[in-house]
């Protein structure tokens, strides 16, 4: 029984032992955290610029880097809200996005783009490539069409207006009856051609 006793006085001893020693191991852990991130304006630039670099230099767009741009150009916009190259950094991201097959990732950083900064030169552009993702990539003709429509009565003299109306004469259609399409419009020219020459 001594024997026991001694041995569970032991062995509590021993434990007590250990967990001291982890919760100091913890407890230092905890104090050398990672350095804070530098959100500085030239830092944030800096690390735009350096995956910048990394998409140029390679042959072709891989997720893993198109990715870690996006995430360069997300975490610029969400620092420097009110700064118009977020505009363009969110823009570029978008194209990333799509560009990787990430469609509704895609269509939401163009939203972000449209509603955060209305006055951006980028927003008919926005709107004419959402319609598209809508169309071709998600194959949702119902939000295409508002899209486009949305891009048509907000800036009806833009050149990209003209590309939205196009857009919407095949809006559901498949390319063999788009095709089918242009062959009965150059038949009709092609008759029409021939009446003014006789």
């Amino acid at each position: 029984m001594k024997k026991l006793l001694l041995l569970a006085g032991t062995y509590c001893a021993v434990m007590s032992m250990i967990s001291c020693g982890n919760k100091q191991q913890s407890q230092a852990a905890s104090t050398t955290q990672a350095p804070a991130k530098d959100t500085s304006k030239p830092a944030l630039l800096q690390a735009v610029r350096a995956v910048e670099g990394k998409l140029k230099t390679s042959p072709t767009l891989d997720a893993y880097t198109a990715n870690l741009a996006i995430s360069a150009y997300l975490d610029y916009a969400k620092h420097f809200p009110d700064d118009t190259l977020s505009a363009a950094f969110l823009f570029n991201a978008g194209g990333l996005a799509s560009s990787t097959s990430q469609y509704p990732r895609a269509v939401t950083l163009y939203q972000n783009v449209t509603n955060k900064f209305p006055q951006s030169r980028l927003v008919p552009e926005c709107l004419l490539v959402e319609g598209f993702i809508f169309d071709n990539d998600m194959h949702d003709t119902a939000n295409a069409r508002k899209k486009y429509n949305e891009l048509i009565q907000k800036f009806p003299n833009d050149s990209l207006s003209i590309q939205a109306r196009q857009a919407m004469k095949f809006l559901g259609k498949t390319p063999d009856e788009i095709g089918k399409m242009f062959e009965e419009q150059n038949k009709q020219k092609t008759k029409g051609h021939k009446k003014t020459q006789a």
